[in-house]
């Protein structure tokens, strides 16, 4: 180690700059010295090497005892939400939170499994049935089941078999495939995603975890998620869709979107800088339709998302 030291009785204070250490006076760099009497004293022998008396070893625990530290923790676990293992367990706990309301939404839920789309390099399957966002690589993130349920539950009116719908940033491509499952057998769902790295990985999730949302011998295509971006001329040769559900905020309401935003649809969408409040709400003739909802996002940001309709 070495110790900058300044002259004494100096009150020349030095700067640091990209170099290292400058100043305008000398500096007298020192290595540390310690007289007879300074020097720290030695550690005591570590008391499982050598000579030392060996440790003991950790008095096992009463197999009675040990039932009953696991049944304790299996009770304080499932008051604090649990440690689930499955997508059932993962759903039934979204509806007794009261985040899922709707049987379609449930069932929907209980389709697609989340375990089928995480990614294994950064989350693993033990991570997929918890209530909370996971990496997926290219610094995003697979939603929290509980913020995939609240918005499911916004545009539940307007996902019926047989509607459009317009999914911007899909990401891992799990939203996209419940939206679908809503829309079984006749709808279709568009996914819309900038990252081409997630648009393999979604479609190779959908393949792996519900190719039956994907076109076969000529059937209907129920779900397509693409690359690009929804504000250059992607959608130009697009229907209007009867749901538009935005995952990523924006910092303005573009018209793009509410061109695209079919008469009587819905779009949810959260407006606003990023890490802070998003607050996304549109007067819509002759009364303001608009119901607010509030909900967190992730640990460092909360969204106040107002569900749009255009009249």
């Amino acid at each position: 180690m070495i110790v900058a030291q300044l002259p004494p009785n100096s009150s020349h204070r030095s700067r640091i700059t990209n170099t290292g250490l400058t100043s305008s006076r000398n500096l007298v760099l020192r290595r540390p010295s310690y007289r007879p009497s300074q020097r720290p004293k030695p550690l005591p022998p570590d008391p499982g090497a050598g000579s030392a008396k060996p440790r003991q070893p950790q008095q096992q625990q009463h197999p009675q005892q040990q039932k009953q530290q696991e049944v304790h923790m299996g009770t304080l676990g499932k008051l604090m939400g649990g440690v689930r293992t499955s997508q059932d367990e993962l759903v039934d706990y979204l509806i007794r939170s009261k985040l899922v309301k709707t049987a379609r939404v449930a069932e929907a839920m209980r389709q697609v499994d989340r375990g089928k789309y995480i990614n294994p390099a950064f989350a693993t399957m033990a991570d997929a049935y918890q209530d909370r966002p996971l990496a997926i690589g290219e610094g995003q993130t697979i939603s929290a089941p509980h913020m995939h349920a609240v918005c499911l539950e916004l545009l539940e009116p307007f996902l019926q078999p047989g509607a459009r719908v317009l999914d911007v940033g899909s990401g891992s491509g799990y939203l996209s495939a419940c939206m679908a499952k809503l829309l079984s057998p006749d709808g279709h769902v568009l996914g819309v995603e900038k990252v081409p790295e997630l648009v393999v990985h979604a479609n190779n999730a959908l393949q792996a975890g519900n190719p039956e949302l994907l076109p076969a011998d000529g059937g209907k295509e129920l779900l397509r998620i693409v690359h690009g971006n929804v504000l250059s001329d992607l959608l130009a040769d697009e229907a209007p869709f009867q749901a538009i559900h935005v995952g990523a905020a924006a910092d303005e309401l573009h018209q793009v979107l509410l061109d695209k935003l079919a008469p009587g649809g819905r779009m949810v969408i959260p407006v606003g800088p990023r890490y802070s409040y998003q607050v996304c709400s549109l007067p819509c003739p002759p009364s303001p339709a608009a119901l607010l909802i509030k909900f967190s996002r992730c640990s460092c940001a909360q969204w106040q998302c107002t569900m749009l309709h255009n009249q």
